[in-house]
């Protein structure tokens, strides 16, 4: 499939797999289908992506909202320019593509969302990473290189606490492999050098469209729910059988990180983890 199918812009319904591998104290893998989208930002921005099954800002059984992700006011362009900003680029962004999960009848957990922005159709100047933890919080790393083509690699300090298996140093490696009709995206984890967590998103795009909505929810009824079930079992996997010490989470130490848009659902997990000590209650 040529960008040309989906489109003059690259908005479309991604089939694929997520992948984790953690390489210590014990090795452990696993891999999850995964249903993902892939969004033009105008587009999004201009309603043409609305429908009566999928709305931007609107309720729907399917819903991004503006309010979801990154910092500050105004629309998504404008949130993602003034982040890449802030970073030292200062010319406007020729295009934005936000790789994400939808609310589901109002219900999202988004572990990360990537927005890539391009100089030119072909050349990343930027990845604006917004990443999720389960105790209420989202963290903002964003990413600017010289633009390039792909795949592009950025490597940075780790200063957000994800999993409670691990701490808050490291250095991470986020690699935009593809994007468009094949979507890859890599992040990894290392400590003094060595690579301790792998994990990986690829699969290949559909037409953003009513029909192939329809189509993904049929064959994956389930799917853009289980992200936080699968932590958790996963989670119990590590403590139990791999006998994982969890880290009291500390308290936020950047002005990166934001509080998440929570529901009823996440507020009963932070009240039932800060019974367990594993927050400190607030």
């Amino acid at each position: 499939m040529t960008r040309n199918e989906v489109g003059s812009v690259s908005s479309s319904v991604v089939w694929g797999t997520v992948s984790h591998c953690r390489m210590t104290p014990k090795r452990h893998e696993f891999a999850y289908p995964l249903v993902t989208l892939q969004l033009d930002v105008d587009q999004l921005e201009a309603g043409t992506l609305n429908s009566g099954l999928f709305g931007y800002n609107k309720t729907r059984f399917l819903a991004v909202r503006n309010a979801d992700y990154l910092r500050g006011d105004g629309s998504l362009r404008e949130k993602v320019q003034v982040a890449v900003r802030e970073q030292g680029i200062q010319a406007p962004l020729h295009r934005i593509t936000l790789v994400t999960m939808p609310r589901v009848l109002g219900y999202i957990f988004n572990p990360v969302s990537f927005f890539i922005c391009f100089q030119t159709d072909d050349k990343v100047i930027a990845c604006v990473t917004q990443v999720h933890n389960t105790f209420g919080e989202a963290h903002v790393y964003p990413l600017v290189c010289e633009p390039q083509a792909m795949p592009v690699e950025w490597r940075f300090a780790k200063s957000f606490f994800v999993s409670p298996f691990f701490d808050t140093e490291g250095e991470y490696r986020v690699v935009v492999e593809r994007e468009g009709a094949e979507l890859g995206v890599e992040v990894d984890l290392f400590k003094s050098g060595q690579q301790v967590f792998a994990s990986a998103l690829r699969g290949q795009a559909r037409v953003f469209s009513v029909a192939n909505l329809l189509k993904t929810f049929m064959r994956f009824p389930l799917t853009l729910v289980l992200t936080m079930p699968r932590i958790h079992i996963q989670a119990l996997f590590l403590f139990l059988w791999a006998k994982v010490t969890p880290f009291v989470k500390p308290p936020p130490a950047s002005p990166y990180t934001i509080r998440s848009r929570q529901n009823r659902i996440h507020k009963a997990r932070l009240w039932l983890l800060s019974k367990m000590r594993i927050i400190r209650s607030r």
